[in-house]
């Protein structure tokens, strides 16, 4: 099993019985970020072994933060070293995991400075203003998630390409 078979069983196992905002198995998103990555014109841009960590960082990027919740495993940082990831997979992760002692913009400032978490994040966010989930939320929910990623686009910056992108990761259709 390669690297990133490796984090999608990890994040079934640490996602198991978690759902998101609409209702749906929560393991639906992370898949969701690594597709919105690889469709990323900048993913290509990276060497093979950034490629892996960055597509194995996708899929785990909430493992740490979330896990334990509703029955499913915890996993720490130690455990995801213990599993043969890269450090550097985990540590786009860890930057990845809001913790309460980080200020929200300390947060996007570091993901900012590092150019495979940057593109993780995009792609989460990307999924988090997907038009098509969007608009199964409530209003009010909608407009706080809109604000939420209209600050952290405004700290982590979009180039011209990174736009163009987004909008298509904003408008593809889920089940395509």
């Amino acid at each position: 099993m390669n690297r990133v078979q490796l984090a999608i069983e990890i994040a079934k196992r640490a996602h198991k019985g978690q759902t998101d905002k609409l209702g749906a198995d929560y393991i639906t998103h992370p898949l969701r970020v690594h597709r919105n990555l690889i469709s990323n014109p900048n993913f290509l841009k990276l060497t093979a072994q950034e490629r892996e960590d960055a597509e194995v960082a996708a899929i785990l990027h909430d493992v740490i933060e979330d896990s334990g919740d509703n029955g499913s495993e915890v996993f720490t940082r130690e455990d995801l070293m213990m599993q043969g990831f890269t450090p550097r997979s985990i540590e786009v992760v860890v930057l990845l995991t809001r913790t309460k002692d980080v200020h929200p913009d300390d947060y996007y400032r570091a993901i900012k400075a590092d150019r495979l978490a940057r593109l993780v994040k995009l792609a989460d966010i990307a999924d988090n203003r997907n038009k098509h989930r969007v608009a199964g939320l409530s209003e009010d929910t909608a407009a706080r998630l809109a604000e939420r990623y209209r600050h952290a686009m405004e700290i982590v910056t979009l180039n011209e390409l990174d736009e163009k992108w987004m909008l298509e990761a904003i408008n593809y259709e889920i089940g395509e």
